[in-house]
């Protein structure tokens, strides 16, 4: 690599970084950049062979437990190039590993040129506008009146009360009454804000605990979460809330991890790269699990909207690192988006994404509800996945009151919950296997829709023996494992298979086979053909069945 700056380059940055510091104190208006790294070359003291400098225990053994490799994608950004640019007085913020990037501050109007003179700068893009003081937003959920905590036997209607409807739908009483309530499993939330859970008396098993894990602002930087708005209060009140006889959430003994990403006063581009900055925090923590109730299209700044023609699962910042997010283990699981009634009707990303389990809205008669958004994606698959209630949900806000509202934001939360007791009552599952299996157990499986997918999935099958996942998906049925994944267009691959395999079959995300290669005689080095970058399935034929996994092909 050249050395990072000449002598002229130099002295740009050394006025530029004397501007900066002359004019940081007082600047009121901060343009925020992407920029886009052109790759990990530079010396690094990270390397793939030592993935706990980076990577949580919890972390390492999830993928272990998924035979999920490191790959370069795990490896953190190089720090001479965070450093360079620190050194030039540029404020870096969020960086992504996944996408080989950082989010800076600039004060506005100073000329983001100066960043052509990094010879490791690829491109950067101006995303947002941003004032330096942070906003006071009155949260004003307004609650619902005549609460009467009941008399109650543990897991019966009144044990839940007011969150009985919700949980019921799901068939996941049952589910609760087996002992399964979300114990060891993490789930990390993204959202616009969290204040009352550190206060309020229905949270205080999670602080007693220890089971708030951290919290993390990808906003405005530090620990802080429980200000500014509450509508991740909300979200996360349906999955932890512990009151017995008035509320009682779908997973109120997991552990979780609070992310703001949201900022409640713009709508902008940057928000997806707060979200990417999140998933990968939430990875390198050990999370199971990702909720979002959040999703992006129209920005404030029009000239960064999203196109129906965008909406192809792997073409906006967050749809790909979501992908990302989910081929390290984790289920990711977001909000369908509210705007089913819209025109465009469109998802919100990454809901368009292949690998999220993207959650629309019903009503509590298992209807569409019509304001939830639907399917398909541009390149016409079926979205949302499955559906949870989203329709006069109760939930309780920041003051731990009891509310009524609307929204996919709400189903989803309410869906994760569960998604935490299943893989507890399952933990030999991969993240893939959970959500496949909440497809086959949706009371639209066998004809699947654009406005509920899969329709409810029910919970309790996960108690049987004769279900797809203890028999289908059990832990005796060996995986095929590729290597490296993602992998390069005309690479080659190692192949990791229980069977011989004969022939390789590609094919796109509909199943549609792009390639066959043929194997005359065994072998686990397989030369890929020249395809698109994007997301595939490779499916290896063999003379005792069938494996299939995901391949991801770059260029």
């Amino acid at each position: 690599m050249a050395a990072l700056t000449t002598a002229k380059v130099m002295k740009r940055i050394i006025i530029l970084a004397f501007l900066l510091a002359s004019t940081w104190a007082y600047a009121q208006e901060l343009d925020k950049y992407w920029v886009q790294f052109r790759d990990k070359s530079a010396p690094s003291p990270y390397t793939m062979d030592n993935p706990s400098a980076y990577l949580s225990p919890k972390a390492l053994e999830r993928r272990q437990r998924q035979r999920i490799q490191i790959d370069s994608l795990d490896l953190p950004i190089c720090p001479q190039y965070i450093a360079a640019l620190q050194e030039a007085g540029i404020r870096v913020q969020n960086r992504s590993k996944w996408l080989n990037g950082v989010t800076v501050f600039m004060p506005q109007g100073s000329d983001p040129s100066i960043l052509d003179e990094f010879d490791f700068v690829l491109s950067y893009e101006w995303v947002e506008q941003l004032d330096s003081a942070r906003p006071d937003i009155p949260t004003g959920v307004p609650t619902w009146g005549n609460i009467e905590r009941q008399n109650y036997m543990p897991y019966s209607r009144n044990y839940y009360n007011y969150a009985y409807t919700q949980i019921k739908q799901l068939n996941g009483i049952k589910l609760h009454k087996a002992g399964y309530e979300g114990q060891g499993i993490t789930i990390g939330v993204c959202d616009g804000g969290f204040p009352g859970i550190d206060t309020v008396g229905k949270y205080e098993h999670l602080r007693a605990e220890g089971r708030l894990l951290a919290t993390r602002d990808f906003v405005w930087d530090g620990d802080n979460v429980f200000n500014v708005h509450d509508h991740g209060t909300v979200v996360l009140s349906t999955m932890a809330a512990y009151d017995p006889g008035l509320y009682v959430g779908t997973a109120p003994k997991a552990s979780y991890i609070l992310c703001r990403t949201e900022n409640t006063t713009v709508e902008s581009l940057l928000e997806e790269y707060n979200w990417i900055a999140a998933a990968e925090y939430l990875d390198s923590m050990g999370a199971d699990i990702i909720t979002t109730s959040l999703g992006y299209f129209y920005f404030d700044d029009a000239n960064h909207n999203h196109t129906l023609e965008d909406l192809d699962g792997n073409t906006t910042p967050m749809a790909k690192a979501a992908n990302i997010a989910a081929s390290r283990g984790m289920v990711v699981i977001n909000a369908a988006g509210n705007d089913g009634q819209a025109d465009p009707q469109h998802l919100g990303t990454p809901a368009d994404a292949p690998w999220v389990l993207t959650v629309g809205a019903c009503t509590k008669e298992d209807d569409w509800a019509p304001f939830s958004s639907h399917g398909p994606t541009y390149d016409l698959r079926i979205k949302p996945d499955v559906v949870a209630l989203g329709s006069a949900v109760k939930c309780v806000n920041s003051e731990g009151f009891i509310t009524t509202t609307n929204g996919t934001s709400l189903a989803t939360p309410i869906l994760a919950g569960m998604v935490a007791c299943l893989w507890q009552r399952l933990p030999h599952l991969t993240a893939t296997q959970i959500c496949d299996s909440l497809r086959a157990w949706g009371d639209m499986a066998n004809a699947p829709s654009i406005y509920t997918g899969y329709g409810i999935p029910d919970f309790g099958r996960a108690l049987l023996d004769d279900t797809p996942a203890n028999n289908v998906l059990s832990p005796t049925l060996q995986q095929l494992v590729i290597y490296p994944n993602p992998a390069m267009a005309g690479s080659n691959i190692q192949l990791q298979s229980p069977m011989p395999i004969t022939q390789l079959h590609v094919c796109d995300l509909m199943g549609r086979m792009m390639t066959m290669i043929n194997l005359n005689e065994p072998t686990d080095n397989v030369a890929l053909p020249s395809l698109p970058a994007g997301i595939y399935y490779l499916r290896a034929i063999g003379q005792n069945g069938t494996l299939t996994t995901r391949l991801v092909v770059t260029q």
